[in-house]
């Protein structure tokens, strides 16, 4: 591999959210993507969305949940950002940035989950 050739990066296949609270953490997001995870186990639960796994893990000793909101934010693709905010406040959770419409014409949003997750939601531009 040289520094050209890069590691060879490809989409995103996975996304983990830490959570100390399990049980409620897997009930909240049960209702967030609107049903059941196709997955449970007595640490994890799983959705698949659109290609992408969402995974719920609880926290351990090597994923401690972080106390600030410093890091990686990943995105999922949604009709409309502001329904969905209406409906992340309505299930306990905040918005931390947005919403609000970029430069691309993109409208992005990030929620902190009641678990102190944060991730990020996004309408593609309007024609």
């Amino acid at each position: 591999m040289t520094d050209q050739q890069g590691v060879g990066l490809g989409s995103v296949g996975n996304v983990f959210l830490f959570v100390r609270q399990f049980d409620d953490a897997v009930d909240w997001y049960e209702r967030f993507v609107g049903r059941p995870p196709e997955q449970r186990e007595k640490q994890l639960a799983v959705w698949q969305l659109d290609g992408v796994r969402l995974t719920v893990h609880s926290e351990d000793e090597y994923n401690v949940q972080a106390a600030d909101t410093a890091g990686t934010v990943a995105y999922f693709g949604i009709d409309d950002v502001d329904a969905a905010l209406a409906y992340c406040e309505k299930l306990g959770a905040t918005a931390h940035r947005g919403p609000k419409t970029i430069f691309s014409g993109e409208r992005l949003l990030q929620v902190r989950d009641p678990f102190g997750n944060l991730f990020g939601l996004v309408t593609p531009p309007q024609d």
